[in-house]
This record gives C-alpha cells, sequence and structure tokens, in this order.
C-alpha cells in the first residue's frame, strides 16, 4: 500500500499527530506508516473523519470553481438579461398600471433605483431558486452551489440576491478575492 492509500487511514485515526518533517504519523509509534492492508493501531476518530470529508468536499469545489472570467461574463450576460426583464415588465405596467408607469416617468431616481432593486433581485432570485443559474450561468455553463455542493435553499438564494445590491460588491471579486454576495451567503459559483 502507497502513502496515499495509507493517509485515508492515518488522517481519521485517534492516534495520528502531525510532525512537521514528516507530516502524519503515527502518535503510538512515532513513525510514518508502514502497514500494507491493515493498522493493527488504527481506530477511527468520527470528529476527523467527518472534518476530513469536508476538506475533501472543499477541495473539490474549490477544483471546479468559475474562473473570474466566468464570472465577469455572468455580470455583463445577466446585466443585459435585466435590462431586457426591466424593459418587458415596465409594457407589463404600462398595460396594467398607467399610473405607476407614469410615476416611474417622471425624475425621481430613489423611484426608479427601488424599481431597478426589485427588479434584479427578482431576476436572480427566481433564476437561482429554480435552477441554481441565472441566463449568464447558463451560457458560461455554471451553477451556484453552498458550501457542500449541493442546490442551495430559497432563504440563501434571497440572500444572495440581496447582498448584490451592496454598494461596491461588484468590486470585491477584484483579486483573487470571493465576492460579497458568496461569502455572506455561504455560496460558491462552479462550473456545472
Amino acid at each position: 500500500m502507497n502513502r496515499q492509500k495509507q493517509l485515508v487511514f492515518c488522517k481519521v485515526c485517534k492516534n495520528q499527530k502531525f510532525d512537521m518533517k514528516q507530516g502524519v504519523i503515527c502518535g503510538l509509534t512515532n513513525t510514518v506508516a508502514d502497514f500494507q492492508e491493515t493498522c493493527e493501531h488504527y481506530e477511527e476518530d468520527v470528529t476527523l473523519k467527518e472534518k476530513e470529508k469536508v476538506q475533501e468536499l472543499e477541495r473539490a469545489l474549490n477544483h471546479k470553481e468559475a474562473s473570474q472570467g466566468q464570472r465577469f461574463a455572468n455580470l455583463i450576460i445577466d446585466y443585459i438579461f435585466i435590462i431586457i426583464f426591466s424593459f418587458v415588465a415596465g409594457i407589463l405596467l404600462a398595460l396594467f398600471s398607467p399610473e405607476t408607469m407614469y410615476a416611474l416617468e417622471q425624475e425621481n431616481p430613489i423611484l426608479n433605483y427601488v424599481f431597478g432593486f426589485v427588479i434584479g433581485v427578482t431576476y436572480y432570485t427566481f433564476f437561482e431558486m429554480t435552477t441554481s443559474r441565472t441566463m449568464g450561468k447558463i451560457i458560461t455553463g455554471t451553477k451556484v452551489v453552498d458550501e457542500q455542493g449541493n442546490a442551495p435553499e430559497a432563504g440563501t438564494i434571497l440572500l444572495r440576491s440581496l447582498c448584490r445590491y451592496i454598494p461596491f460588491d461588484a468590486f470585491s471579486f477584484l483579486g483573487e478575492g470571493t465576492g460579497w454576495h458568496d461569502t455572506l451567503s455561504k455560496t460558491k459559483v462552479v462550473n456545472k
């Protein structure tokens, strides 16, 4: 059995300890594992096993995480679709509530901001809640997942959509950072 296969057991053993030079070693023998099939000292630590499972999932998600280029493309594409969505909503308002449409046509930046906010939150929440993907994510082949790699719950998606409107959220992606709307909602965008 090679070292990698031995580490599968050693990392979750109650008797393991970490040595700066050798890595994970047996705390009883103070040596690197040398067993072939089974270790006579092996005692599974449920806490360590659960922690290792979470770390393994995080490594897998980080490996599949969408690139900054894909995220930027998502932003641009979704922005275009939000404009289209706003246009359609404006037509529907003009047909069914002309007085509301009249109010929006006036020079009232707060009302216009509220309308844009409602349209944007509705767009992101609807698409991500129903499919884990917006139109931008469909085109770039990405999707949003929670920290365990599952489709996020409705409340998480709503929080994510609201956090997009934190001032300068788009700039939180600069450098190697994760965006605020991902960090605060504990979600990631990964390749599908």
